[in-house]
């Protein structure tokens, strides 16, 4: 078979497997509740999770299998961005749909240490524990949670091919660190090469000098467009052989070596202590159970939000502005859902070690925040109304209802048995703020074992308590 239709048939095959993933996650996404495995093996393939988890120390499979990915990326190049990214595979499609339209031709753009000023800012805001702007640009989150920048990233994808992975992307300014000099990868060889400048015209990634006869591998994605559209074979797969006097080869080795270099350093920086000052808010949230610390949660979350789109009772949400520093990250919020009593979906699904993965048993004994009763507001109280939603609602027996000094039986708050799971503010009538509301903890705690037996799961009837 002929090199130039053996690579037509792979850059199809990689195209096929790139958008297969894409449609597997994003049906996996708009279904959380059915495809929550899905999501989870989904999420551990991708190289910007696994990099938060590594960098803040997440669990032990995170790291090992960031350090696999990054072995393999080693050996064959980006081949993450061509084969696995979600994000990657919808800016492929974004350029072929406008292409169809409208034909397009690459050029060859040589590479500068300017246009890598904003990756290198969001992964040293990302170590110094300010995450938010990390989590907005990085690919599986802005696929995971669509926002106008994942609109303006397809558009810019739509008129310049990859640009967004060579000049915006912290994942993509890993990897090309990584990946400058890999073991096995695309090379031109010079001797069969007409300069016809084929090869360079298809180039997404723009990183192919066909005057030239030189590929940048730090930047060359494997989509093979280049290798299928040679006329003469002349793209060769296996051990890269440059020009004579390339400087391409001293350039990769002085980029691995720094890389290295500041990802050992950025390792074994404690990420609760760069995160610790960052972490305090100005009021606590409720944060999801297994999250630990708020110094924690911060350092390890990357904002793809793929924990909310899994919650079966809409309790998780993106924070909302007035938690600066965990703003867009996930807490819950009692007065929309409360967290189930034997549920530990988010922390199954975490892909960055940001939510520790719980047993139900340890999870029915997080406390994650602790209720407040303002006994003058409670409906029973103020309004002489009969009521026991906060009672009826709480697994742990920690709100109960007794005969107090109004006569009528109220409720009555024991904070030990407490767990902050926000059932009883949920169901509590009393708007806009309820008589009874849970105050995150900055560190979550072990509660008491529950006064009552609770074998299932309640919830909250839309109609009740009125």
């Amino acid at each position: 078979m002929k090199p130039k239709k053996r690579f037509a048939i792979l850059k199809w095959l990689r195209r096929a497997i790139s958008w297969g993933l894409l449609a597997l996650l994003l049906l996996a996404l708009g279904r959380p509740d059915t495809f929550q495995g899905t999501i989870g093996v989904l999420s551990s393939l991708q190289f910007g999770q696994l990099m938060a988890g590594f960098f803040s120390h997440g669990e032990a499979n995170l790291i090992g299998a960031f350090l696999s990915m990054a072995v393999l990326s080693a050996i064959f190049g980006r081949f993450f961005c061509g084969f696995i990214c979600p994000m990657g595979a919808a800016m492929d499609l974004a350029f072929l749909a406008r292409s169809r339209i409208r034909g397009h031709r690459f050029a060859f753009r040589p590479s500068r240490a300017f246009r890598l000023l904003v990756p290198v800012v969001l992964l040293g805001l990302f170590w110094l524990g300010l995450t938010l702007p990390f989590g907005q640009i990085e690919p599986y989150s802005l696929m995971a949670g669509p926002s106008v920048l994942t609109l303006l990233a397809l558009v810019l994808a739509a008129f310049r091919g990859r640009a967004f992975c060579n000049a915006l992307c912290p994942t993509g300014l890993v990897l090309r660190l990584i990946s400058g000099s890999p073991a096995l990868g695309l090379w031109l060889d010079p001797g069969t090469c007409l300069g016809c400048g084929a090869c360079q015209r298809v180039c997404p990634a723009s990183c192919l000098d066909g005057e030239g006869k030189y590929i940048d591998s730090g930047r060359c994605l494997l989509c093979l467009e280049c290798a299928s559209a040679c006329p003469n074979g002349s793209l060769r797969f296996g051990r890269p052989k440059g020009p004579t006097g390339d400087p391409g080869k001293r350039r990769a080795f002085l980029r691995l070596a720094a890389g290295g270099t500041l990802a050992a350093g950025a390792f074994l920086t404690s990420p609760e202590l760069r995160a610790r000052a960052l972490a305090i808010p100005e009021q606590a949230p409720i944060l999801p159970p297994g999250a630990l610390s708020l110094a924690h949660f911060n350092a390890h979350c990357s904002l793809c939000h793929t924990c909310v789109r899994a919650c079966p009772n809409l309790a998780l949400r993106p924070s909302p502005s007035g938690f600066t520093i965990l703003r867009d990250k996930p807490v819950l919020d009692a007065y929309e859902g409360f967290c189930q009593y034997d549920c530990v979906v988010c922390s199954k699904v975490c892909p960055t070690g940001a939510i520790r993965p719980l047993s139900v048993e340890a999870k029915r004994l997080t406390k994650l925040g602790l209720a407040d009763l303002d006994r003058d507001e409670c409906v029973v109280v103020k309004n002489g109304t009969s009521c026991g939603a906060c009672a009826e609602l709480c697994p742990t027996g920690a709100v109960r209802m007794a005969v107090g000094p109004s006569g009528r039986e109220e409720p009555t708050l024991d904070r030990d048995y407490c767990i902050g799971c926000g059932a009883c503010q949920k169901a509590c009538p009393v708007r806009p703020i309820a008589a009874i509301v849970v105050s995150g903890l900055a560190v979550q705690q072990t509660a008491r074992p529950p006064r009552v037996l609770v074998t299932e799961d309640l919830t909250l009837d839309e109609e009740f308590p009125f």
